[in-house]
């Protein structure tokens, strides 16, 4: 008996926005979560020849009948629809599709028409057809009316699934009264405490500290510490993903910096990648087992929202064209094709808005930013062509940042990279400080009164390098290396090191005069006796220019004034700038630098979180 393919168009207004709608609708692996549909264990991605790619998928339907079937690549506008068509390998079904749209309604609501086809191969699969098939669609428009009536303000509010997982609320309470004797504020234990018990599975086996920091609406660093010290009291485990920066999915979790490798694949791409440190390696973190059992079950690995910098994407066959829609963007968009990685930049001083993609590549090297684009598929080959974001800007705790902060290091000073490993960072600043006349001040109050002020001058410089989201490196002798994930954090320390050293010399027998260099660029970060260090031109550039200070000084390099959030802070205070150059020791030609000098009575303010 041979069957028909099965329409079911189902079409709701909601009083929800279109963006909202969107977000609840785009995100499936939540979505499918909450309306019950099965996990789904997904291969690499495969392809036949010329025909588009796709990946095999395995899961049991309705828990017990085992089905297999091609998956293939979304394909959406933002905001305005997707679609998504499965064909199957076994099981009772032959083909399945699925197309949300969204339109906006005259009273700022969304109408959204949902269109499932599905083509059964035997009886069975007709009957699933009418018992799980139409229902699941019917689920949809009840995840989005649940959501409404719940009175979320923010997608992280949507309504969740009951743990499937057992929750040990005693052991919860314990590590509670443990975390809340650390550094942090009460209130977030509280929140952590209620997070840990009430979120779905896959919230609290996923824990990514910008989007927890953004549901309860604080500070990212804060966020990030109270994290580090929960981790410290045995609620959390802490992991390392590596993330593809083309279509910036994460490839790959490790329990530990030992475990990372220098380089990594992925099978979207079909390209190898180098680890970098401040791009492409990311914290996250999960609920320990012996607060609570949950897993991250995977539902949809290709949805919209697991590339949220991507605008559209559509499947073009050869032979064929489609249009896109250009959105209004302030930040830089490409096209790219997927896998083969070729791209072209949407400018808008471009007029033409036609592209063709050849076997040698695309016809031009830019495009018009207008209203729509059409490509062409003149290859011999199936494409899948994304419109995307051009720039890294994915919401992530990355490796760079939470290593340059004093709690990791103090909390997790053995979490280090494997002996030999060598693992780049695009971007960091070093800051170096040196005790002026440390010889005489030896001289002057003997070895042992003047090694407790060098120890206590240390503890002062920590306490305003870690208060700027710094940490510090290492001591070498009287003088210490640390490192910033942002230049304007160590500018800041910097500044507020140089303010508060006259208070501090107050205690001392003797003063004490710093000079203090910094500088920004790339580094090298690698296992130097089992703790975590940085080596490279930058290193070695930020020790010389620290070298040209004459004492109560701060010498940073030109091109800090032209970094905005830097000047600022130059700009806005009470200070004398010198502008200078200097050979530094084994660098070649002058560089030109800048002596920051603090006027009597300037308080500079410290960043906290």
């Amino acid at each position: 008996m041979k069957f028909k393919t099965k329409t079911y168009v189902l079409e709701k207004e909601i009083a929800l926005d279109r963006k909202t709608a969107w977000q609840l609708l785009a995100d499936n692996n939540r979505m499918n979560l909450y309306i019950g549909l099965f996990p789904v264990t997904f291969s690499p991605t495969k392809q036949d020849g010329t025909e588009i790619f796709y990946r095999e998928a395995y899961a049991k339907a309705l828990g017990l009948v085992p089905i297999m079937w091609q998956e293939f690549p979304f394909q959406w506008q933002k905001y305005d629809s997707y679609t998504v068509e499965r064909r199957y390998l076994s099981g009772p079904l032959k083909q399945y599709s699925m197309q949300a749209e969204l339109f906006d309604t005259a009273d700022n609501g969304t109408r959204i028409k949902l269109t499932a086809r599905f083509l059964p191969l035997n009886p069975i699969g007709y009957a699933g057809v009418l018992i799980s098939g139409i229902p699941a669609v019917k689920k949809m428009m009840t995840y989005l009316n649940d959501y409404l009536q719940s009175g979320a303000n923010k997608i992280s509010e949507a309504p969740q699934k009951p743990s499937k997982g057992k929750i040990n609320l005693p052991e919860l309470d314990r590590m509670s009264a443990l975390l809340a004797k650390s550094p942090v504020d009460e209130k977030f234990v509280e929140l952590l405490h209620r997070y840990l018990a009430e979120r779905d599975d896959r919230d609290v086996a996923q824990i990514e500290p910008v989007e927890l920091a953004h549901h309860w609406g604080a500070d990212l660093d804060e966020t990030l510490r109270v994290l580090l010290y929960a981790t410290k009291a045995g609620m959390l485990n802490l992991s390392w993903n590596v993330i593809c920066p083309n279509c910036r999915v994460s490839k790959v979790e490790h329990n530990s910096l030992a475990q990372l490798e220098e380089q990594f694949h992925c099978d979207l791409c079909g390209v190898n990648y180098d680890a970098d440190f401040d791009q492409f390696v990311e914290l996250n973190f999960s609920v320990h087992e012996a607060v609570r059992t949950a897993y991250a079950e995977v539902y949809c690995i290709g949805g919209p929202t697991i590339t949220p910098h991507v605008q559209a994407q559509q499947i073009i066959e050869s032979g064929e064209s489609k249009r896109f829609m250009i959105p209004q963007s302030e930040k830089a968009l490409r096209f790219r094709v997927i896998q083969a990685n070729d791209r072209v930049v949407v400018d808008t001083g471009v007029e033409s808005n036609e592209l063709v993609y050849s076997d040698l590549g695309w016809s031009h090297d830019s495009v018009s930013g207008a209203s729509d684009v059409v490509v062409t598929n003149s290859s011999s080959a199936d494409i899948v062509v994304a419109l995307e974001n051009a720039n890294w800007t994915a919401q992530t705790v990355t490796a760079a940042k939470v290593t340059a902060m004093q709690e990791f290091r103090d909390l997790f000073s053995s979490e280090v990279l494997s002996p030999g490993q060598k693992i780049d960072i695009g971007h960091v600043t070093i800051l170096f400080t040196d005790l002026k006349g440390s010889t005489m001040l030896y001289e002057t109050v003997g070895d042992s009164s003047a090694y407790g002020q060098v120890r206590n001058h240390f503890e002062f410089l920590t306490g305003h390098i870690a208060g700027n989201s710094g940490s510090i490196v290492k001591t070498i002798g009287d003088a210490v290396m640390a490192v910033f994930h942002k230049p304007e954090d160590a500018l800041r320390a910097a500044l507020a090191i140089q303010e508060n050293l006259a208070a501090f010399n107050q205690t001392a027998k003797e003063d004490i005069v710093l000079r203090l260099g910094l500088y920004s660029g790339a580094a090298i970060a690698v296992n130097s006796n089992d703790r975590l260090d940085y080596f490279g031109r930058t290193v070695n550039i930020a020790a010389r220019i620290q070298g040209q200070g004459e004492g109560g000084d701060i010498v940073i390099s030109r091109d800090v004034l032209d970094q905005p959030l830097s000047a600022s802070l130059l700009t806005g205070a009470d200070l004398e700038l010198e502008e200078f150059s200097a050979v530094l020791k084994g660098i070649d030609g002058a560089v030109d630098l800048v002596r920051v000098r603090l006027r009597e009575g300037l308080v500079v303010e410290e960043q906290v979180g």
